[in-house]
């Protein structure tokens, strides 16, 4: 996924050896949506410990965000999912246990302003990819050996600019990678994705937000210090930094990517606790940042740029994420061995990171 590539991959391929040769699950709801979301999803910031027993690794994360979008079901949205991406399913070697993928893409999100003339949306597209073990009965299987992955990117619009100035507004993607896989790894990373350059040397001066929404990137570097550095030298953080991240990827990376990878006999616990908590902060405030780009949208203090392509930079840097994503997903042996190329890749090219 997001960080190290080669560790990454490395740790797919592992998982490999568990699963048999892919087969195709015809396309049926019940494998996604298995319940109605629960009353502690409808409020935007449950307590700290409201799911720390559930046996739903990772679907906690995933309909958190969705929710986040006033996301009730597939039909009220314009899903750009073809039906045969929707889901899938693959047997787990010597088990009666299924890795169930479950695919979302939409590209018309409900504003909070609703008095508002202006149809322009802050959100362009969000997409979700959400892998999850299941048992016969189609419960999650809560397990060190299990695997449960979530890849959840929320592409802002394109085409805005400042109103009085005509700068361009290069808003950073949203991108979370949260991956168990069996041996009790896991590997987490969360960002705010640059699509213009930045310096990524010192957060303290990457000025990656328009200047106007300056004090939301003060707020990102509070929260990635909280998570990932400790109080002093002499203190741990609450989630220690994975590794270097190779040069090639740097491009695509802020310096408040929080990356880590845990191993040890709480891994399970501490995704369910301290990412969890980690992961809300990242995606409340990607909101927050996006309500006050949509306030400014309605309010005429950003515009689009009417029909600019060819001296877009950010839309640009998009296109450039999506094809270096899609050449480069590691996720990609994973999904051919569980699922079959031919899904793999209509889903890679034309779902996960298609052609903008």
């Amino acid at each position: 996924m997001m960080p190290s590539i080669t560790m990454a991959a490395a740790l797919m391929s592992a998982a490999l050896l568990l699963l048999p040769a892919h087969s195709f699950a015809p396309p049926t709801s019940s494998l996604c949506y298995r319940s109605k979301v629960s009353p502690q999803l409808q409020q935007l910031k449950p307590k700290k410990s409201s799911y720390t027993t559930s046996l739903h690794l990772y679907n906690k994360f995933h309909e958190y965000a969705w929710e986040k979008l006033h996301y009730n079901d597939e039909s009220s949205y314009a899903s750009t999912v073809p039906d045969n991406l929707k889901t899938n399913k693959s047997p787990v070697k010597g088990s009666d246990n299924n890795v169930v993928a479950c695919i979302r893409s939409m590209s018309e999100f409900r504003k909070s302003n609703t008095t508002s003339n202006n149809n322009v949306e802050a959100l362009r597209l969000v997409r979700s990819a959400f892998l999850e073990t299941q048992t016969d009965s189609s419960e999650a299987l809560k397990s060190p050996m299990a695997i449960h992955v979530l890849n959840f990117v929320m592409f802002p619009t394109t085409h805005i600019r400042d109103a009085s100035s005509g700068a361009p507004v290069g808003l950073p993607i949203f991108g979370a990678d949260i991956v168990s896989l069996p041996g009790n790894k896991h590997l987490v990373a969360l960002d705010f994705q640059p699509v213009l350059p930045i310096n990524n040397d010192d957060e303290s001066s990457a000025n990656m937000f328009p200047e106007q929404y300056s004090h939301l990137e003060s707020k990102l570097l509070a929260i990635h210090a909280k998570y990932q550095k400790g109080s002093d030298e002499a203190t741990e953080p609450l989630l220690a930094w994975g590794g270097d991240i190779p040069p090639q990827a740097l491009r695509w990376f802020s310096p408040y990517a929080l990356w880590t990878r845990l191993s040890d006999e709480n891994a399970i616990q501490t995704v369910s606790t301290t990412v969890w908590d980690a992961y809300r902060e990242y995606v409340d405030l990607y909101f927050e940042l996006m309500d006050a780009v949509q306030e400014d949208l309605d309010d005429g203090k950003l515009e689009i740029i009417p029909g600019d392509e060819k001296n877009n930079a950010v839309l640009s840097g998009q296109r450039e994420y999506l094809e270096y994503r899609r050449i480069n997903d590691p996720a990609r042996p994973m999904l051919q061995r569980l699922y079959g190329k031919d899904w793999a890749e209509e889903l890679i090219d034309g779902v996960l990171f298609p052609t903008l």
